[in-house]
């Protein structure tokens, strides 16, 4: 399996963690690799909608673009690629 290291994974919990609804609680970095693409899934019912700066800012640190998100069976779907053909669709 695909991983990032744990410095970059440690970096996007953080930015990810300030949209927690209880900081408190240990969160866990899911996310897949499909082919020139990366996908994080995030709980709806653990986090709230992540906004577009911290978005970014995720993209900077894996070396991506930000693509889109969607929302599928109680989760946030954030896409980025690394493509150089990416276009935000936000």
């Amino acid at each position: 399996m695909v991983k990032f290291n744990e410095e970059i994974e440690e970096k996007i919990l953080e930015i990810i963690q300030k949209y927690a609804y209880n900081n408190k609680q240990p969160m866990v970095l899911d996310y897949a690799f499909d082919g020139d693409e990366v996908v994080f899934n995030v709980s709806i019912n653990n986090v709230r909608e992540l906004g577009v700066p911290d978005l970014l800012k995720i993209g900077d640190i894996i070396g991506g673009c930000f693509e889109r998100f969607i929302v599928v069976n109680e989760q946030y779907r954030f896409f980025y690629t690394y493509s150089d053909k990416c276009v935000c669709d936000m």
